[in-house]
């Protein structure tokens, strides 16, 4: 960080980091999460981002648990930080939010080393990853950026209360292969512990159902989406470091992947009137479930390749991908 940008206006005046972006909707980043801990790491001078942090936290490997609330639980948002503390050097901390002695106290520490500090359940969007860029002791106000639909340079200003905060490290720096390779082994272990009863519990659900699913299964539709196309980015990013075999496997479920992805696109828009409109019927619930079947099949081959990309030693058939 340059000395240019912490601006104090006063001795008792507000401490801001300037120039810190917003997170987005709609710019094919749908974890809040990975996307206020990119803009946060980036202004720290450590760039990896979007697909390498969603590799890197496990939520790349994620899948919602439909008909259970999309977003992530605490437990996955911990073991996403946790993640993240082990992949990178210095200190990552979640921290619950007390009082609002403690808010006001993380985010000037954390601005005082400039460093913006992850927030949820601040601000006008409280479900949603917010970024702190500044505080106001007199005022008892923390500014920054909720998410937002547009980018926009001024920060909002709201009292200091918060669910949980992120403090990230003043230099951190990449940890070395062997995180890399622990990644794709988490990836592959959550897919046997969670993955594939997730879609299975999915399948039931839509199938099972007099009625169509909430609006929230949108939700899960994009998280999923959004999910696999940033494993297909980081698998493919850590495909070039390896060797030639280990390469071919991990570019195998890359591409299964981006079939996955294709597979939910191809459906139509989430939150479009023509697929709610078919989740009305009995019919095109059924043909709904039949393609998460599909994309079940995928998803197996795809975490598959991911483990014999740590163990085999040959390469897979062409025939394979069909």
């Amino acid at each position: 960080m340059t000395a240019q940008r912490l601006h104090v206006s006063s001795e008792d005046g507000p401490a801001v980091l300037s120039g810190v972006p917003a997170p987005l909707r709609g710019v094919g980043r749908a974890h809040s999460l990975a996307q206020v801990l990119d803009i946060a790491l980036s202004e720290a001078g450590l760039r990896l981002g979007y697909d390498a942090l969603m590799g890197l936290t496990g939520l790349a490997f994620r899948t919602p648990p439909w008909p259970e609330g999309p977003g992530l639980s605490a437990e996955e948002t911990a073991a996403a930080v946790a993640a993240l503390d082990a992949a990178i050097a210095g200190d990552v901390r979640l921290h619950q939010v007390g009082p609002a002695e403690d808010a006001m106290r993380l985010a000037q520490e954390a601005i005082d080393a400039g460093v913006p500090c992850p927030a949820l359940g601040w601000g006008s969007v409280k479900e949603s990853w917010s970024i702190i860029c500044g505080y106001d002791a007199a005022k008892q106000r923390l500014l920054g950026h909720c998410l937002l639909d547009a980018p926009r340079e001024r920060y909002e200003a709201w009292p200091p209360t918060a669910e949980l905060m992120i403090a990230l490290p003043g230099s951190p720096s990449a940890g070395g292969r062997e995180v890399l390779t622990g990644a794709v082994q988490a990836a592959h272990r959550r897919w046997d512990d969670s993955g594939r009863a997730r879609y299975r519990a999915w399948i039931a659900a839509v199938q099972d159902s007099d009625a169509p699913p909430g609006p929230e299964h949108e939700v899960a539709v994009e998280l999923l989406a959004d999910a696999r196309t940033a494993s297909a980015g980081f698998l493919e990013r850590l495909a070039e470091l390896e060797e030639p075999i280990p390469q071919s496997w991990l570019r195998r479920a890359a591409e299964l992947h981006r079939r996955v992805v294709e597979g939910l696109e191809a459906r139509g828009a989430t939150h479009s009137p023509e697929v709610l409109a078919a989740l009305e019927t009995v019919g095109g619930r059924d043909a709904w479930a039949e393609q998460l079947r599909s994309l079940l099949r995928l998803e197996e081959r795809a975490f598959e390749a991911l483990r014999l990309s740590a163990v085999a030693d040959y390469p897979p058939e062409e025939a394979d991908l069909l």
